[in-house]
């Protein structure tokens, strides 16, 4: 992310980002990049494992099933997809 110091303060540019690119690192250009996925439609989901929450292409192909009880008692199987992290700390 390329800076230019100016006489009060410091302007900042961005990447352009395209729907679908990885994540990037750094806060501000986080925020960009995730503008970017959400306008083209792109919702998060939470990791199965980790609790954390990602657009698909943070999201591995694994999927975690857990048998979950709903408030009736009737047992349900609750499929989640898993974070690419949590994949490779296997």
């Amino acid at each position: 992310m390329p800076c230019i110091r100016i006489p009060k303060g410091v302007l900042t540019f961005t990447g352009e980002y395209q729907p679908g690119d990885q994540p990037p690192t750094g806060y501000i250009d986080w925020v960009e990049w995730a503008e970017t996925q959400h306008k083209a439609g792109l919702r998060q989901a939470q990791c199965g494992k980790c609790g954390l929450w990602g657009y698909p292409q943070e999201l591995s192909h694994v999927v975690m099933e857990n048998e979950v009880k709903d408030g009736r008692g009737r047992t349900m199987v609750l499929r989640s997809r898993v974070c690419n992290e949590c994949t490779k700390k296997k």
